[in-house]
């Protein structure tokens, strides 16, 4: 299948040549050169344990470009996503002698990109960054955001928009990896689509089987169109609007607190979208229907409903702090409808009522 590319343009006035395709490794030679304006230096980051296969194909293309290329390997750990492992990239960059006129390559997962996206867009003021990312769920997002950065005991507080200048993704790794390590991607991917809007949310409907099968244009397509809606999102006129991308994330980051780090943070976001799609039937007049549609979609992803039991009060307090961690107001993201996502006030006695029943729904699923 051809490379498939879209340029997308970011609100500071940059853009991101973001590409997709099985194989499209092979054609780093070609285009990764187009990533600055004289190729010369580049530090290529990745991760400890990555394959010997693709980290000669990546520093053959650009020795191929014209780089001088120096290398980084990162430990994926809780230390990486810190101020203290964007240290790790700048003085690897303060070594190789970088410059604003240079290049950094991501090769990794999320985290990875996330790390060295961030030393590249705070290096001499800004360097030029490709993303090469090997997971599904970084192909989703890297584009448009990063992993924040936790600050001690304080977890993801720190980020900036990356705008790399090219991410490479080739869906051989997303193949070769199964259906299941894709379900990060599939949530990150469907939460877009609702906010993106009816185009969006009807195109996802149709390729759900496709992505569920790896097929390779149902892959493509949903890459491509995921781009567009977390674009149009990020760069929305209302201030509101932008932050429709945090629809789940509030709920899914207080059971994190709450249930531990053991269960996959996908299933919790898929959770954070079910228990919030329900408050904004009452707080947003957001249509029952649309939300037995979103459960029904993330079942067909193979994303089930996760049991468990946690204390009304404790859910609820626990609501409250990760707002109020990064904001002064009691407010959610909620969908009022589809392809409208807005910042919304939720009154105590709204939330206690759906957060009981939402509760003892989950209780009953530890009992069947």
């Amino acid at each position: 299948m051809k490379m498939r590319r879209i340029l997308i343009n970011h609100a500071g006035g940059t853009t991101t040549d973001f590409r997709v395709s099985v194989g499209a490794f092979d054609e780093l030679d070609r285009i990764v050169g187009r990533a600055v304006g004289m190729p010369k230096r580049a530090l290529s980051v990745y991760p400890v344990g990555q394959d010997d296969k693709t980290l000669t194909t990546v520093r053959r293309a650009l020795v191929d470009a014209g780089f001088s290329v120096s290398e980084l390997a990162l430990e994926v750990n809780a230390g990486l996503t810190t101020l203290a492992g964007v240290s790790r990239v700048h003085e690897a960059l303060a070594s190789a002698g970088v410059t604003a006129d240079d290049l950094v390559v991501a090769l990794g997962g999320e985290e990875l990109a996330s790390v060295a996206a961030f030393a590249a867009r705070t290096w001499c003021g800004g360097t030029s960054s490709v993303l090469l990312p090997t997971t599904f769920d970084a192909m989703v997002t890297c584009a448009t955001a990063m992993r924040p950065l936790d600050a001690g005991a304080a977890a993801q507080m720190i980020s900036l928009p990356p705008t790399p200048s090219m991410v490479v993704c080739d869906l051989s790794f997303v193949v070769n990896a199964g259906a299941e390590a894709c379900r990060s991607g599939y949530v990150s991917m469907l939460a877009a689509a609702l906010a993106g809007g009816v185009r969006a949310w009807d195109r996802i409907g149709n390729n759900l089987q496709g992505l569920v099968d790896l097929d390779e244009v149902a892959l493509t397509d949903e890459l491509i169109g995921v781009q567009t809606s977390r674009r149009d999102v990020l760069k929305a006129a209302s201030p509101s609007a932008r932050q429709a991308l945090d629809y789940g994330v509030t709920t899914a980051r207080a059971l994190r607190g709450l249930l531990g780090a053991d269960v996959p943070w996908y299933r919790l976001y898929a959770e954070g979208m079910r228990f919030e799609s329900r408050l904004a039937t009452t707080a947003a007049d957001f249509k029952v229907e649309a939300v037995f549609e979103q459960d029904d979609r993330l079942e067909a992803l193979g994303v089930e409903e996760l049991g468990f039991s946690v204390d009304v009060d404790a859910f609820v307090e626990a609501l409250k702090a990760e707002r109020f961690k990064r904001a002064n107001r009691f407010l959610f993201a909620l969908p009022k409808r589809i392809g409208t996502v807005r910042l919304t006030t939720v009154e105590e006695d709204v939330l206690r009522e759906h957060a009981e029943a939402y509760l003892a729904s989950r209780a009953d699923l530890l009992e069947e």
